[in-house]
C-alpha cells in the first residue's frame, strides 16, 4: 500500500470519483447516502452547511469595498458600497488579484 493511500479517509484507501454523469444517473436513495457523507466530512474539518451560514448571519449586511486608490477597475468600482443581505449573495472575486474586501455589519449592535 502507497503512503498516500494510508492517508485517505476510508478503509480501504478508495476514493469515490464522482462525474457530472455519474451523479445524473444515481437513483434519490443513492444520492442522499452520499449526500449525508459528505456533509459529515465538511462538519468534521469544521466546514459549516449553507443552513449554518444562514442562521450565523441572520441580522448582518455586508457591503463590498475597493481599496479607493487609483487602480481599482471600471468592474470593482461599480460594486463599491454595494449592500447584500444574504452571504451566498456576494460574488467571487470580479478578477485575479481583485483586492476588494466584504464588510460585515451586525445590525443588532448598530
Amino acid at each position: 500500500m502507497s503512503r498516500y493511500l494510508k492517508f485517505m479517509n476510508t478503509s480501504q484507501g478508495v476514493q469515490q470519483i464522482f462525474t457530472r454523469e455519474k451523479i445524473a444517473n444515481m437513483s434519490a436513495d443513492e444520492f442522499e447516502k452520499y449526500e449525508k457523507r459528505i456533509h459529515a466530512q465538511m462538519n468534521k474539518i469544521g466546514i459549516p452547511s449553507n443552513i449554518e451560514l444562514a442562521y450565523e448571519n441572520q441580522g448582518k449586511i455586508f457591503i463590498w469595498h475597493t481599496i479607493g486608490d487609483g487602480r481599482v477597475c471600471d468592474n470593482c468600482e461599480s460594486m463599491e458600497g454595494k449592500i447584500f443581505e444574504n452571504m451566498e449573495d456576494i460574488p467571487d472575486d470580479l478578477h485575479p488579484n481583485c483586492r476588494c474586501y466584504i464588510e460585515e455589519i451586525d445590525l443588532k449592535t448598530v
